[in-house]
């Protein structure tokens, strides 16, 4: 009988401790860029704030909202480039690389909002400016 404790094997059923296990790290960010990642997950996150506030304060949010929303996706675009690690499909749920990536389909519905109410109160403008040079009679 060999004097072996029991207890002292190794588990086959534990999970490996290989490089897959790592905890995932905020990469290479300075805290300014974290800041700025921070800063573009919320915008997009709250997103239909903003849509309420676009009707709320009508002409000067349907001014700014296409084009806060269009920078917002251009920082997005650039932190992505600039740091790969935000893009990486295997991060675990609610980590900041998953958060980044699912902010991307809101930014680009804020933009198409804000591209769709600029072009409905330029159809406004021209419409009312028609209706005002008709009504005034010409001489």
């Amino acid at each position: 009988m060999s004097n072996q404790d029991p207890f002292d094997q190794a588990n086959p059923y534990a999970p490996s401790s290989g490089p897959s296990m790592a905890l995932p790290t905020e990469g290479n960010l300075n805290a300014s860029e974290l800041k700025k990642a921070e800063a573009i997950i919320k915008d997009a996150r709250q997103f239909w704030l903003g849509i309420l506030l676009c009707f709320l304060c009508s002409g000067f949010g349907m001014v700014i909202i296409g084009p806060w929303y269009l920078t917002r996706l251009l920082q997005w675009n650039k932190m992505s480039k600039q740091h790969p690690f935000l893009m990486n499909p295997e991060a675990l749920p609610l980590s900041l690389p998953k958060r980044f990536q699912s902010s991307k389909w809101k930014l680009m519905a804020g933009l198409g909002f804000g591209l769709l109410m600029f072009l409905l109160l330029g159809l406004l403008l021209v419409v009312s400016f028609a209706a005002a040079s008709q009504a005034v009679p010409r001489q």
